[in-house]
């Protein structure tokens, strides 16, 4: 499937010039001094050739006939298999079809849909292309870089920008040839999507090998060259407050209830589920992540198959009750604009573990949160503070608790003599009758 990224077969140069001339209402020789009739690279959707006008040197983007007339028959299809997954609802253990999980495919193929059908308008790539370059104009970031636009050599189904040459991100040999370290690469391209996702809340979907290159800084440091912003997607304030709120509580806090709290914001946990059973696995979860965390051990994903069978075992003789709790209730949701960041994420880790064998994003995300502490409260010095506050039992919601604390006392003695009186009746889930009754059912 590599190949797909710019090495498919290119279809006639003289079709694209064809092209070019149709969209631009232009011979090819007034529009720009030269086109090379040979494309320098060709990938599923279009083609790149180089061209030429004054002291500027362009990569012209001409995309392949007859794509949305493509898309509207396989999407066609693909409504269908997406209807037939849902009613069948397809589970399996772990991953987004854990049967802990609610999903809709049809709305994960509307996404997607809604993704492709822009990916193949080259007017709306500019517009991100110049968001892209504007999201990370700043000092901090100056060895990231994005292709300038030119919007009057551009139509839907051509598209011109500036000519940037660059060292492809998994052609190792050659970086370590120009004297760069493949290790900071990794991490630098780990960073800027975590940035994308937690500061821009807009992200680029398909960073593979064939969308970002590698170029020498004058300073002498590795910069990253990103193309291809047809598949961009964006979250709202929201959604990014609720990842970075996640993060911080699932890194620095440990503390379940903060993650189940974003995980609601971000519409991955359901509202009203049993949280006392979700929060008691996830807190397991975040004390093995902790440890694992600081120890520099393996993540039991990478450990021999049959260790992992005895951890899972163990874990089910400890928390058993609990995952029936989970698999009766489907407590998770998973969101249709996750698909893209789940695939960017995988892509990025097989790019960084190319890169470098020890490449680990997990490890990577926890020193890059520091830097995102102006987003968790507001501003870095409130975070600080609040967690200041936390620790010593000074927050406001702390104060809070105290000043009504004996009303609080007041209303479970209240509760407790109403039970005695017998005006209220106590109901207790049987979880093992339950997984018994639905064997019956079977």
């Amino acid at each position: 499937l590599k190949l797909l990224q710019d090495n498919v077969p290119a279809f006639a140069g003289t079709k694209a010039q064809e092209i070019i001339e149709t969209e631009l209402g232009k011979p090819i020789n007034e529009v720009f001094d030269t086109f090379s009739v040979e494309p320098l690279a060709a990938a599923s959707l279009g083609q790149v050739h180089v061209a030429t006008k004054g002291d500027k040197t362009f990569a012209v983007k001409v995309q392949r006939q007859f794509l949305r007339e493509l898309f509207d028959v396989d999407l066609g299809q693909l409504r269908r298999l997406a209807g037939f997954a849902d009613a069948v609802d397809l589970t399996s253990e772990g991953g987004i079809m854990d049967k802990n999980t609610q999903r809709s495919w049809v709305s994960v193929y509307y996404e997607m849909k809604r993704l492709l059908y822009e990916e193949i308008d080259y007017t709306k790539e500019i517009e991100n292309c110049n968001r892209f370059r504007t999201n990370f104009d700043k000092p901090k970031f100056s060895h990231i870089r994005a292709p300038n636009t030119y919007p009057e050599y551009t139509t839907d189904k051509v598209l011109t920008m500036e000519y940037c040459p660059g060292i492809k991100i998994t052609d190792v040999e050659r970086i370590r040839e120009a004297g760069l370290d493949p290790a900071e690469i990794s991490k630098k391209s780990a960073e800027s999507f975590l940035e994308q996702l937690c500061r821009h809340g807009f992200f680029h979907c398909d960073p593979h090998p064939g969308n970002v290159s590698v170029e020498k800084l004058p300073s002498g440091e590795a910069g990253l060259i990103f193309y291809d912003f047809g598949m961009m997607d964006e979250f709202g304030p929201v959604e990014r407050k609720g990842l970075v709120d996640f993060f911080f509580a699932l890194y620095y806090d440990a503390d379940a209830k903060d993650v189940c709290d974003a995980l609601e914001r971000l519409g991955m946990l359901r509202k009203g589920v049993d949280r006392i059973s979700v929060e008691k696995v996830g807190q397991d979860f975040i004390d093995r992540f902790q440890a694992t965390l600081k120890s520099g051990d393996q993540w039991e994903a990478d450990l021999p198959a049959e260790e992992r069978k005895k951890l899972n075992r163990q874990r089910r003789k400890e928390l058993g009750e609990e995952f029936l709790s989970l698999n009766a209730e489907s407590p998770f949701i998973f969101p249709p604009t996750w698909t893209f960041v789940l695939k960017a994420f995988f892509t990025l880790d097989g790019i960084g573990k190319t890169l470098d064998p020890k490449y680990d994003l997990t490890r990577l995300t926890a020193p890059y949160l520091k830097e995102l502490l102006d987003l968790k409260d507001g501003n870095a010095f409130r975070t600080t503070l609040m967690r200041v506050l936390k620790r010593a039992g000074w927050r406001p919601i702390d104060i809070n608790m105290a000043v009504t604390q004996p009303r609080r006392v007041a209303k479970i003695e209240d509760v407790v003599t109403r039970m005695e009186r017998g005006d209220f009746k106590p109901r207790v889930r049987a979880m093992e009758v339950e997984r018994m009754i639905g064997r019956n059912k079977l």
